[in-house]
């Protein structure tokens, strides 16, 4: 016994204080305890406010949130705003409130529109974002962002588009697909001739051996190109083959058909001819009977992880006006050399026929043109004259213009094309062709492509 009171075994190493001491540091490490205990409550509490606070305070488009949590089913309320847009084309306008229920995609910035969706039918935003990767697949494109919109009376997904490309480009390129359908939707595209359903069975039968499971087809509305209907052909949810036509005449534009190269031998199968012989039948199926020549046909060839493989055969084609082949207008097809199967074909037709001058027959002739383009060579590089070197001249229509612009009647000159090079062009890897344009009916030099010679 100490003072009183006995001490426990765990107190034998404590230092001894008097009994009323000991009441008092009891008493306070009460009080600091029960301090830390309030302390903790009143974070947790907070912490709650703060995030309701933040939860219930909705962003607009320019303030938005990022989700990174796992996919899961969420509660939000439909606002549908009027967005902002990039440069293709005005946005559909509108409001609405509904309740549904939406899976979020992780890493995608959701817009104002999505908020407490709930039994309204829509497409989940996962589902409609697989959707969109069929056009804009993850290895070109990031999704930056999706909102809800509405416009006459019907519900579409804006996704916000970036190509990877470019990732500092200022403004998603706003991309719609109808919320509902899953159908891509473009504002604009009931104006023109030929309807999303029109384009669909043009696509199919153009390319019924392809035997996709499924074709889509979005209008391309873009200020500074004529509109066109992309489709693409999707086979086990994957895009194999995209291209264009044109929204007036259904005639197809372009395409793309992605071959792995993988397991190719290392030369072709099919002979040059053989596949130019494609390339006429397809150009011919497609437009009928039209004047062209072709003026290049060559074999490409490639490498797979270092392996030599056989690459493509590209043929090139150009329109012809009274018998002297145009610059521009014209076909490229390109034929792989092992199946004899299209990989890429293009067709230039952007030219009036009114549009070609009527004066078909030269003033200027071969040589005096050749005597311009060295004079203009020698001012731009005095130093390079003695090494140029004139590869060729020929006549030709300079239909070359700034893309979405008609050319007016007559206004596409007969010009001479001059190609031709110097010790510094040659010197590039791969050696570079310099041009030269001469007007065959005045001698005026239209324009010259020597930047390397400068």
């Amino acid at each position: 016994m100490e003072g009183g009171r006995q001490r426990s075994p765990e107190e034998d190493d404590a230092p001894y204080l008097p009994e009323r001491y000991r009441r008092h540091v009891v008493a306070k490490k009460q009080r600091r305890l029960l301090r830390k205990i309030l302390i903790f409550f009143g974070i947790v509490v907070l912490a709650v406010i703060l995030t309701l606070l933040i939860l219930g305070d909705q962003p607009d488009i320019h303030q938005q949130f990022r989700q990174t949590a796992p996919a899961q089913p969420v509660s939000m309320i439909i606002s549908a705003d009027t967005p902002q847009h990039g440069t293709i084309s005005q946005a559909p306008t509108g409001s609405r409130t509904e309740n549904a229920t939406i899976l979020v995609t992780p890493q995608i910035i959701l817009g104002s529109g999505l908020q407490n969706l709930t039994g309204s039918g829509l497409l989940p935003v996962d589902t409609a974002t697989d959707r969109v990767r069929l056009e804009y697949p993850a290895l070109h494109y990031t999704v930056a962002s999706v909102n809800l919109t509405e416009w006459e009376g019907r519900q579409y997904y804006e996704f916000g588009i970036i190509p990877l490309s470019d990732p500092d480009k200022e403004g998603n390129v706003p991309v719609w697909i109808d919320a509902i359908s899953g159908e891509p939707f473009s504002p604009g595209q009931d104006a023109v001739k030929i309807t999303a359903e029109q384009a669909k069975r043009i696509v199919t039968t153009s390319f019924r051996s392809q035997k996709p499971d499924t074709v889509r087809v979005r209008y391309r509305d873009i200020p500074t190109t004529p509109g066109s209907w992309d489709f693409f052909l999707v086979k086990m949810n994957t895009t194999f083959l995209s291209g264009s036509l044109d929204p007036e005449t259904g005639q197809i534009i372009s395409f793309s058909n992605r071959i792995p190269a993988g397991g190719q031998p290392a030369a072709p199968v099919i002979s040059l001819a053989e596949a130019q012989r494609i390339a006429d039948q397809t150009i011919a199926g497609w437009n009928g009977p039209i004047s062209i020549n072709m003026s290049a046909g060559t074999f490409e060839s490639q490498k797979e992880n270092g392996t030599p493989v056989a690459g493509r055969y590209v043929f090139e084609y150009d329109r012809i006006i009274l018998d002297i082949p145009c610059e521009g207008d014209g076909f490229t097809v390109t034929i792989d050399p092992v199946t004899g199967d299209i990989t890429g074909y293009e067709r230039r037709w952007n030219n009036p026929d009114n549009a070609f001058s009527i004066a078909s027959e030269p003033l200027v002739t071969k040589r005096e043109a050749t005597f311009a383009i060295l004079q203009k060579t020698m001012e731009i590089s005095p130093e390079s004259i003695n090494s140029v070197r004139i590869l060729s001249t020929q006549l030709q229509w300079k239909d070359q213009h700034a893309p979405g612009v008609t050319p007016r009647p007559g206004s596409i000159p007969l010009a001479w094309n001059v190609a031709f090079d110097d010790e510094t062009l040659r010197a590039t890897t791969p050696p570079m062709t310099a041009t030269g344009w001469v007007d065959a009916q005045t001698g005026t030099i239209l324009g010259m492509d020597y930047t390397r010679g400068q």
